[in-house]
């Protein structure tokens, strides 16, 4: 069945349907990573997002038990260029066609998706339609679609749930948190609690946590004004760890103003630079938003640069034991060299409850 990518420009792309069947329309996004797509396809970063793979070949390995990033998905529709109805791997469940069908989203497949990864490059990111036909009323619909911004909204959890342990007590601030999130931390024995993104700071006093973690999401964190009143009355008290959207939320809450990017960077290929060691690691990056490394951060130390754009991708606070970074280091999918995070984040917490006790 030949179906249609219509983008807001106008400019449509031909392909044939799998998946659902339903039309949709979304923020088109591109991930450029030649794997992962389970990971991808279920990740709440997403969320709303019509997701087109660039690298060409998709589904050869079908759909597992172990790759879900979320129970579900919350993205409108998968662009693709060759889809492999397969499912190799040893333990798959089902092809990515029966997945999509299951949770009723529709996909899009024998699309140029080189050619439609060059065309947002060069125009930035906009919205797009999947539908039967690309006529004026099509068009239209586009150009009629309001995107919300507080996407967290629809992904965080509405209630507070434990991942239990013997560790660290750790209470996760969930702006639509990775199930490899928790499982890093679980791995460290952290004891974890779950909140919704707009718990307030009171709440948060009573659970005790020797530190916080802010995790990604989808949306703009301007929409986050009850997340970032929460930051700013616990930054003081709890070592912080922020990571993507919690990165931006982390530095509105310190008055430090944060850029978008005309064209989104998701890829499991960006290298980061340490400033003061000067060492590089490879990790995966699913974000629009960043900090220039030209314009003052006040109270906030850059302490990772994109290699390649000198953007700050990290930094620490200057007085308070608070670290963000944007990018992904839990390698799901994508390179392990930001699982040191995850120590980084325990060793400030230790640090921490050590000078509370010389303080006491």
């Amino acid at each position: 069945m030949k179906r249609y990518l219509i983008l807001e420009d106008g400019t449509v792309f031909p392909g044939d349907a799998f998946g659902a069947t339903t039309n949709t329309t979304g923020v088109l996004t591109i991930y450029t990573g030649a794997t992962g797509y389970q990971e991808a396809i279920t990740n709440y970063a997403f969320t709303g997002q019509i997701l087109a793979f660039a690298y060409p070949q998709q589904g050869a390995t079908g759909i597992n038990r172990d790759d879900y990033e979320a129970i579900g998905s919350a993205i409108k529709a998968v662009v693709i260029g060759e889809n492999y109805d397969l499912k190799t791997n040893w333990h798959a469940q089902m092809t990515l066609n029966e997945f999509l069908i299951e949770q009723r989203i529709p996909g899009l497949m024998n699309v140029d998706t080189r050619r439609l990864y060059r065309h947002i490059a060069k125009f930035g990111n906009m919205k797009a339609s999947i539908m039967d036909t690309h006529d004026e009323h099509a068009h239209d619909q586009i150009k009629a679609l309001v995107v919300a911004n507080n996407q967290v909204n629809q992904v965080s959890t509405k209630q507070p749930y434990p991942s239990p342990n013997i560790g660290k007590n750790v209470v996760v601030i969930d702006l639509g948190l990775k199930n490899t999130l928790l499982r890093e931390l679980s791995k460290r024995q952290c004891n974890v609690t779950v909140v919704p993104y707009d718990t307030p700071s009171s709440v948060i006093n009573t659970l005790a946590p020797d530190g916080i973690l802010i995790s990604n999401g989808p949306g703009k964190p301007e929409a986050l004004a009850k997340t970032i009143d929460t930051v700013k009355a616990i930054q003081n008290r709890y070592p912080i760890f922020a990571i993507g959207l919690g990165f931006a939320v982390v530095a509105l809450a310190n008055k430090v103003a944060v850029k978008t990017r005309p064209f989104a960077r998701h890829r499991i290929n960006l290298a980061v630079q340490e400033k003061i060691t000067q060492d590089t690691n490879i990790v995966s990056q699913n974000s629009v938003f960043y900090l220039s490394d030209e314009e003052p951060l006040g109270d906030l130390l850059g302490t990772y640069v994109a290699v390649n754009t000198n953007d700050v991708l990290g930094f620490r606070h200057r007085y308070l034991p608070i670290y963000a970074i944007n990018f992904d280091p839990e390698a799901a999918p994508g390179p392990k060299d930001g699982l040191h995070f995850f120590d980084d984040f325990l060793e400030l917490m230790e640090a921490n409850i050590a000078r509370r006790k010389r303080e006491f």
